[in-house]
């Protein structure tokens, strides 16, 4: 298991008792390093500036007594965005029926990105209808978990 898949299982079991998600952790920077969390409310509402510094504050309290990070770093805690992140296979059934754009790690039809609406969700992968069918002419595309780079929330503007 990689530091940052821990780090998100530590996390979220501390801030689920306190109304919040982990959505995703980052570590970035090489000389200087950064610490990324990035949180959601479980009541859907936004998340703001108090809701951050709480988090900040009882993460760093768990980092200063078990500090999983060699050197120094920053702790950044921040929210999703309307563009949020999709991590998880939990978070793909959750956004079913939205708009998203997948980017894979091997092309598919000479593409990697792919923008479309979330039509399925299994243990295994997702199925989009894309808005712009592929060179085939397939409007539709199954990519399994595994194989994708990157996904997140279409931005509604």
């Amino acid at each position: 298991m990689q530091l940052t898949d821990s780090l998100h299982e530590k996390f979220d079991s501390i801030v689920n008792p306190m109304g919040y998600g982990i959505v995703r952790v980052q570590i970035t920077g090489m000389t200087r390093k950064t610490l990324q969390v990035m949180i959601e409310r479980l009541d859907e509402q936004p998340i703001n500036v108090d809701d951050c510094a709480q988090v900040s504050r009882t993460i760093s309290v768990h980092l200063n007594v078990d500090d999983p990070i060699s050197g120094s770093y920053v702790l950044e805690v921040s929210s999703p965005g309307p563009e949020r992140p999709i991590t998880q296979p939990k978070d793909y059934k959750r956004f079913l029926g939205l708009e998203i754009v997948v980017k894979t790690i091997l092309p598919v039809e000479n593409r990697k990105s792919f923008h479309g609406f979330l039509e399925t969700a299994s243990d295994e992968g997702i199925s989009l209808h894309l808005k712009h069918p592929l060179d085939s002419g397939l409007d539709r595309i199954d990519i399994r978990y595994g194989d994708i780079r990157q996904a997140n929330l279409a931005s509604s503007i």
